[in-house]
């Protein structure tokens, strides 16, 4: 009995030393370790857990988080939301915050946040082209195509429901031949009224191939009938009909600016004795294409008749 005294002076003096132990321990931690200590105060991304499929979340993207002790690095820090069950809605729900190694003491704030919670919708539409800028004097235009042709809206219900298309501004201010061009679209309604927020396009940006040309003129020249040769002795040429008298030309403006008519192939009528009718092919100048290429020519032959008059003598 009398030992029992001593027993428990003992006992209070190892529980002493290790009171004094485990501080000195948390001292040099504290001091010569690598990690944060005391009290921090941190902005931390708020995570939102088990959200329904179908579901958008709307609500705060960051908390603030206060730690007492020692900790490693902040992603070991995670603050966040169980939407678990949740049906679209208005909710107050709590913020969690897991273990953070290190920490002895730890809390968040705010430490409840509204959440909306809104029905989402995907829906698949065409992507289309708005030439905001249209190619330099003298060029046009020629063929435009989007790749790919039609794309996925996701997002809120309501908003996912108006969009009728996807359309991509498209600038050929300094195009003049083919040219592949990224361009983000832009979700409009029915009025061509764009969505600017609450939806995303899958794919984010689309590419534009625009098929750039010489602006082509187009007008109607004369042909010119050249002809060669002599018909047969007696004979001689009335005349050479061009079935059409007349040809569209097409080309650049300047192509064809100086053009004021047509010659056709040289007509050889070297010895004809009778009429007849020929098929010409016609040859378009330089950089430039005629309509009809290939016309008739109507070579009318007749006799030479002289008039003798009679006299008696």
């Amino acid at each position: 009995m009398k030992q029992a005294p001593n027993q428990n002076r003992k006992k209070t003096g190892f529980k002493i030393i290790s009171v004094i132990l485990s501080l000195l321990l948390w001292f040099y931690v504290v001091n010569e370790g690598s990690y944060g200590a005391g009290q921090n105060i941190l902005s931390v991304d708020l995570i939102y857990e088990n959200v329904p499929e179908g579901i958008q979340v709307e609500g705060p993207r960051q908390v603030q988080v206060k730690l007492w002790g020692v900790f490693q690095e902040n992603q070991d820090i995670k603050p966040y939301v169980d939407l678990e069950g949740k049906k679209p809605g208005v909710y107050t729900l709590p913020v969690r915050l897991g273990a953070v190694i290190g920490a002895l003491f730890t809390s968040v704030e705010p430490k409840n946040v509204n959440v909306t919670l809104l029905a989402t919708q995907e829906t698949i539409v065409p992507v289309k082209y708005n030439i905001k800028a249209s190619p330099p004097s003298g060029y046009t235009l020629i063929d435009i195509i989007t790749e790919p042709e039609r794309c996925l809206i996701k997002g809120e219900q309501d908003l996912a429901q108006q969009v009728t298309s996807v359309l991509c501004p498209v600038d050929l201010s300094t195009t003049r031949s083919i040219s592949s061009l990224e361009v983000r679209g832009i979700p409009v309604d029915q009025q061509g009224q764009a969505i600017t927020s609450g939806l995303e396009i899958v794919p984010e940006t689309f590419k534009i191939i625009a098929v750039v040309g010489e602006q082509k003129g187009f007008k109607e020249v004369p042909l010119k009938v050249r002809f060669e040769g002599e018909p047969a002795p007696g004979y001689r040429l009335k005349s050479i009909e061009l079935q059409p008298s007349t040809v569209q030309i097409a080309g650049s403006q300047g192509a064809i600016a100086g053009i004021g008519e047509i010659n056709t192939p040289i007509i050889n009528i070297n010895e004809l004795n009778q009429s007849l009718t020929r098929q010409l092919d016609l040859e378009a100048p330089g950089g430039t294409t005629l309509y009809p290429t290939q016309i008739l020519a109507i070579i009318e032959i007749e006799e030479i008749i002289e008039k003798q008059n009679e006299e008696e003598l």
